[in-house]
C-alpha cells in the first residue's frame, strides 16, 4: 500500500511563525528602516528656512547621497540575512539527501517549528523511513533465502562427495557428468558464501569492532596467505586506517581473484598516501575494462561487455562485496586504466592519526 505524503496535514500552532510570516516581517522591517532614513534626509533638507527648496537640495547633495547609501546598505544587509534564513531549510534537505545517498539511512531532518516547513520535513522523514524499511526487508529476504539454501546444498555436496569416491568405477560418460555436477555444486557453494557475506555487510553485521590497521602489514599478510609472491607488494608510505581486518583482507583477496580470472593475474599491489587517504592499488595484466563498464562492474552479477574474459567461473558478487565493504569503512573503490595497459583497481580509505581519529581535510 502506497501512502501519498502530500495528503498528510500538519496542525497549525498559533504560537509558531510561518516562513511567509517571517519573510513578510523581515521585508516590512527593512522597508520601514529605509523609509525612516529617507524621512530623516528630507527633514534635514527642509529644515533650513533661509533657502528655497531647490537651494536646499543643491546645498545638501552629500547628505542625500549618504542617506541613499545608508538605506541601500540596510536593505542589502536585511536581504542577505533573509536569503540565508530562507535557504537554510533547502541546505538542510540537500545535506540530508546526500548523506542518505551515501548509505547513511539513519539520517533524518530535525523537527521544524515553521508551519510551512513542518509538513515538508515530516513527509521527507516518512519517505526515508519507508525507504529504509523496504531496504531492510530486501536484505532480510536476501539473507534468508541464501541461508535456507545452505541445507539442501550441504546435502547435495555430501551426495556428490559419496559419488566421487566411486568415480573410477563409473563409465567415461558418467565420470564426465559427475565432474560437471561437482564443478556446479562448488560454484553454487561459493555463490552462497558470497551472497551471505554481502548480506551481512549490507545489514551491518560485522566481524568485531574496527581497530587501527597498518595497511602495509595487512597486504603483506594477505599475499602470504593467498600464496602470492611478496615481490608484488610495494609500500610507498606507511599508512594506518580504522577498519576490520578480516573484511579488508577479504576485499583485497576478491580484487586479486578478479585479476586472476579476468586480467591474467595481478602484476603489482601498491600502498601509498594521497592527502588524507590511504590508497591501495591492484594492477593486472589483462586487456583492461571499458570506460562504460568501470562503474557497472561493482554491481551484483555484472559482467564486462567487452575486453575482459574469464578463465574460471566467478560468482558475480566479488566486486560488489568489495564496494560494500569499502563503503562501510567510509572509503570508495574505483576502476581505472593502468599505465602501460591493463586495469587498476583503487581503494581509498580515510587515514587515522596516532589517537585513532580520522584525519579531516582542512578547508582553506
Amino acid at each position: 500500500m502506497i501512502t501519498v505524503a502530500s495528503t498528510a496535514r500538519v496542525e497549525r500552532d498559533p504560537g509558531r511563525w510561518s516562513l511567509r510570516s517571517r519573510v513578510t516581517t523581515a521585508f516590512a522591517a527593512s522597508s520601514g528602516l529605509m523609509a525612516l532614513v529617507l524621512v530623516l534626509a528630507v527633514f534635514a533638507v527642509v529644515s533650513d528656512e533661509n533657502r528655497t527648496f531647490s537651494d536646499r537640495l543643491n546645498h545638501r547633495p552629500a547628505l542625500l547621497v549618504v542617506c541613499a547609501l545608508a538605506a541601500a546598505l540596510v536593505g542589502a544587509a536585511v536581504g542577505v540575512w533573509v536569503s540565508r534564513r530562507m535557504l537554510k531549510p533547502l541546505r538542510d534537505v540537500a545535506e540530508a539527501a546526500a548523506l542518505i545517498a551515501s548509505g547513511e539511512l539513519g539520517t533524518r531532518l530535525p523537527d521544524s517549528n515553521d508551519q510551512d516547513l513542518a509538513s515538508t520535513v515530516a513527509s521527507f522523514n516518512r519517505m526515508v523511513d519507508s525507504l529504509q524499511r523496504r531496504i531492510d526487508r530486501e536484505h532480510r529476504l536476501f539473507g534468508d533465502v541464501s541461508h535456507e539454501l545452505r541445507t539442501p546444498l550441504t546435502t547435495l555436496t555430501t551426495a556428490v562427495g559419496v559419488l566421487g569416491r566411486y568415480r573410477d568405477d563409473l563409465p567415461p560418460r558418467s565420470r564426465q557428468a559427475l565432474d560437471l555436477v561437482i564443478a556446479e555444486v562448488e560454484h553454487l557453494r561459493r555463490l552462497l558464501d558470497d551472497l551471505l557475506a554481502l548480506a551481512r555487510v549490507e545489514a551491518g553485521m560485522h566481524h568485531g569492532d574496527a581497530d587501527p590497521v597498518s595497511v602495509g602489514d595487512l597486504l603483506a599478510h594477505t599475499l602470504h596467505d593467498s600464496h602470492r609472491p611478496a615481490e608484488l607488494l610495494t609500500v610507498a608510505d606507511e599508512v594506518t586506517v580504522l577498519g576490520r581486518k578480516l573484511e579488508l583482507e577479504r576485499a583485497v583477496v576478491n580484487l586479486l581473484k578478479n585479476a586472476d580470472r579476468h586480467g591474467g593475474g595481478a602484476v603489482a599491489v601498491t600502498v601509498r598516501r594521497d592527502g588524507v587517504d590511504a590508497v591501495i592499488e591492484v594492477d593486472d595484466a589483462g586487456p583492461g575494462v571499458a570506460a562504460a563498464d568501470r562503474d557497472r562492474i561493482f554491481e551484483r552479477f555484472a559482467t564486462s561487455r567487452a575486453g575482459r574474459r574469464a578463465t574460471t567461473g566467478g560468482t558475480g558478487i566479488g566486486l560488489a562485496l568489495v564496494a560494500e565493504t569499502v563503503a562501510t569503512h567510509r572509503g570508495r573503490v574505483e576502476c581505472t586504466e593502468r599505465p602501460g595497459g591493463g586495469a587498476r583497481f583503487v581503494i581509498r580509505l580515510p587515514l587515522i592519526d596516532r589517537e585513532g581519529r580520522h584525519q579531516l581535510v582542512t578547508q582553506l
